[in-house]
């Protein structure tokens, strides 16, 4: 969706941030695999990582990754406020940003993403920082709030999940940012700010009209239609046991949650994860993290989805720990951590065969 037209709406009244959402019933659906001879495999890409060389150092557990529309690679990990760039052959070619509360400067990057034109970063508390393909800072929009997860339009407008109290924004799941920094925020009943939200979405769309989100912690997946106003056109309930198993109340660690979402022509790919079954470790959230490698404690799953119909149509299971996909691509990153800790990032494409 183009700035232009997210004005046009706005001045016609047709997009209002307290209009109520008209939404379907959301369908309770068995996960279970619905083609017996498909078959996901991966192909790996590219391999960022080892304890030594330049920009290396964001290469870690909790790494974000990108690729913008050149092929380069971003990585980030908070709370550092640098950004490394690889090529796509994973050789380095430079950082950016540095810490501070200027043009180019962070607190914490909390999420980047790339479009056609522009690189997104989002740094935690501070806004977004808008920049070309130079890496130049464009412009800044300050508003408070943390984004884990976002998609790029083909007319880079970004929409990203967030809690944003901001007079416009607050009691809102989603917002729309155009490029010149005109925000609209939609999916939620009012402007009651409750205080901050645990909810997480991972999101992904068409480029276009539709989006889909994911919550983090429960399988509900829902497909929203963009224009002319913000509508839930679709919502599937998806019954995982090993995803429901990895969930307990009060929350555990590991735990089972959804890490990224792919739309592309064979479906909705979602990545997420679950404890390992030999692994029967498990302590309060938020506790310090064992020092065991992930892949020890996770599984990593990646199912393919009807978006017609909801239905599990593939799935792959892999001891591994899957981050979710690389923003702006339809890569996969996982995480590799040596039995000595030496980290390695590896993203792969994922195939369909057997269909």
């Amino acid at each position: 969706m183009s700035p232009f037209l997210l004005r046009v709406l706005i001045c016609l009244g047709l997009w209002t941030s307290t209009r109520p959402l008209a939404a379907q019933d959301g369908q309770l659906l068995s996960g279970e695999v619905t083609c017996e001879r498909c078959r996901i495999a991966f192909d790996t890409v590219v391999t960022i990582g080892g304890l030594d060389g330049p920009g290396l150092h964001v290469v870690a557990r909790p790494s974000k990754v990108a690729v913008d529309r050149l092929g380069r690679i971003i990585v980030t990990v908070t709370p550092i406020p640098e950004i490394s760039v690889f090529d796509s052959k994973g050789r380095f070619l430079r950082t950016v940003g540095r810490s501070g509360e200027g043009p180019g400067e962070y607190r914490a990057i909390s999420h980047v993403n790339a479009g056609p034109g522009y690189i997104h970063v989002f740094a935690h508390s501070q806004g977004r920082v808008l920049l070309d393909y130079d890496f130049n800072v464009v412009r800044m929009d300050r508003f408070p709030g943390q984004v884990n997860s976002s998609f790029v339009t083909e007319s880079d407008d970004v929409i990203f999940s967030a809690d944003v109290p901001t007079q416009r924004a607050v009691g809102h799941k989603f917002h729309i940012l155009s490029p010149s920094g005109e925000m609209i925020s939609f999916g939620g009943e009012g402007s009651v700010y409750r205080g901050r939200s645990s909810t997480f979405y991972k999101l992904t769309g068409d480029g276009a009209n539709t989006v889909w989100a994911v919550r983090g912690g429960a399988n509900i997946a829902t497909r929203w239609t963009l224009t002319p106003e913000p509508r839930v056109e679709r919502e599937f309930a998806r019954q995982l046991e090993a995803f429901d198993d990895g969930r307990s109340d009060p929350p555990m660690f590991p735990s089972s949650w959804n890490m990224g979402l792919m739309l592309d022509g064979d479906g909705l790919w979602i990545v997420w994860r679950a404890p390992d079954l030999e692994w029967g470790e498990r302590v309060p959230a938020g506790s310090p993290m064992t020092e065991a490698p992930p892949r020890l404690e996770y599984d990593g799953w990646l199912d393919l989805v009807d978006p017609d119909t909801g239905l599990t149509i593939a799935r792959h299971r892999n001891d591994g720990h899957l981050l979710g996909f690389a923003q702006g691509s339809r890569y996969i990153v996982a995480y590799h951590e040596t039995d000595e800790g030496v980290p390695y990032l590896h993203l792969l494409e994922p195939r369909l065969s057997g269909s």
